[in-house]
């Protein structure tokens, strides 16, 4: 068995596609009868299980085995009839309050803490025998495991109701008891039903559409401490268009440069800006780990001498489901009103966890190809410009491994400087797209130019 090419395949067409939702959209959930689970806040791990042999994995192949042994040793006992299996199960720390993504960070780090954490069973992964409905897999799992939260390894427990049911369930089960969400499951579809939070965020940059005088997205951060800002994501949804012109009208007169270019989905340069504006920004969830399971990191600014330049990486969150809502004219741009301290608060991950990785400690890029084009006419001079590069960073995680990037500057034009940068990672595919931007903006009257 390749266990992990069957987890892998596991958390591409199943947990990835988790469709997250309000408790105001429960309306919209279409079907009849629902398998209704508690949302445990922790982390997804795989027990394994192979003849005599058996661990507890992730999809990125990092192992806990030795830490979790009271976990495995209650597994294999339970599951012993079974040759072959893998089951996905949510490893969390037990506490009588809510459960925190924090605490099991805490749990896995402190002996004293092992004992209460906990492998919460909710989905058979790999079996000898096929299983094509969720009733069979659950029904399986209550025959062998228990659902009682004392036991190191328990089934995670389900309860099925009607679509009418729902909204009553969310609010006596899931709000009254200050849980983190609603698991809501068929054969189909698996939605995450989860009480919307708010954030103060500060605004670091912007991009405009096509729509004139108005704000695209903005770029938003947080107060990592007292001088440095670190990188949250992106947002281009609003509460109105009234936003979108007022944050214009703020944001156009605050513009400032960087030693970073940050690019946007549809390819534009972000305009950075000074950081003095808050905004109140409604999000479902904070993410803390990227698809494979590695922690998500972002990068810090620092604002000096008008600048706002990157000064490295740390430990940071992605913002899901966001939208901007209110300019917070009564709030500072410090860390008391926009800092950490509700990152923590919202996502559960202990401070200690937010962690620089230095820039400079990464290797430099390599130039693959560099062409730039000259034109005078009477209007003046025109420069395009078209570099790919090979980032030689892409096992960090946080960068692709190709990127092109094309410049078209004028001097008649009222903005004379237009940029746009595209990701790859394929070098073929990265090339292609390179020698297709050449044959489109490089027409007759163009002269290369083979200086530096």
């Amino acid at each position: 068995m390749n266990f992990l090419s069957a987890i892998k395949k596991y958390k591409n067409s199943v947990t990835r596609k988790y469709i997250s939702i309000t408790r105001d959209e429960i309306d919209t959930v279409d079907g009849d009868k629902w398998f209704v689970s508690k949302k445990i806040d922790g982390q997804l791990w795989f027990y394994v299980k192979e003849g005599k042999n058996s661990k507890i994995i992730n999809s990125n192949e990092s192992e806990l085995t030795s830490q979790l042994k009271d976990i495995i040793n209650e597994l294999d006992k339970k599951f012993k009839a079974h040759k072959n299996l893998i089951l996905a199960g949510e490893l969390y720390y037990l506490t009588k309050d809510r459960e925190r993504y924090g605490d099991t960070i805490s749990g896995l780090g402190d002996k004293t803490k092992a004992k209460n954490l906990r492998f919460g069973i909710f989905d058979i992964v790999y079996s000898d025998k096929t299983y094509s409905l969720y009733k069979d897999k659950y029904n399986l799992l209550l025959k062998v495991a228990t659902k009682n939260e004392k036991n190191f390894a328990h089934v995670i427990e389900h309860e099925i109701i009607d679509k009418k049911q729902i909204s009553k369930y969310f609010k006596d089960k899931i709000e009254k008891n200050n849980f983190e969400g609603l698991i809501l499951r068929n054969d189909s579809q698996i939605y995450k039903v989860k009480i919307e939070e708010t954030a103060d965020l500060l605004v670091t940059g912007f991009t405009l559409g096509s729509k004139t005088n108005q704000v695209r997205s903005v770029s938003l951060g947080y107060f990592l401490n007292d001088n440095e800002i670190i990188h949250i994501g992106s947002c281009g949804a609003f509460d109105s268009e009234t936003l979108r012109k007022d944050l214009f009208k703020k944001l156009n007169k605050l513009k400032i440069t960087s030693n970073f270019q940050k690019i946007a989905s549809n390819g534009t340069a972000y305009i950075f800006v000074k950081p003095e504006i808050v905004v109140e920004v409604k999000l479902l969830e904070m993410q803390g780990d990227k698809s494979n399971d590695q922690p998500i990191r972002h990068l810090k600014f620092e604002f000096k001498d008008n600048k706002l330049n990157a000064t490295g990486r740390a430990r940071s969150v992605s913002i899901l489901n966001s939208k901007v809502i209110n300019i917070r004219s009564d709030k500072q741009a410090n860390f008391a009103d926009c800092g950490l301290k509700q990152i923590i608060r919202i996502s559960g991950i202990p401070k200690e966890e937010f962690k620089e990785v230095s820039l400079k400690d990464l290797p430099k890029s390599k130039i693959i190809k560099k062409e730039t084009y000259l034109k005078d006419s009477k209007k003046g001079k025109a420069i395009r410009k078209f570099i790919f590069w090979k980032s030689n960073k892409e096992n960090t995680g946080d960068y692709p491994s190709y990127l092109c990037y094309y410049l078209d500057f004028s001097e008649s034009r009222k903005d004379p400087i237009k940029k746009k940068i595209y990701p790859f990672e394929d070098e073929k595919e990265g090339l292609k797209l390179f020698q297709s931007l050449m044959d489109d903006n490089i027409k007759k009257g163009w002269e290369k130019y083979n200086g530096a």
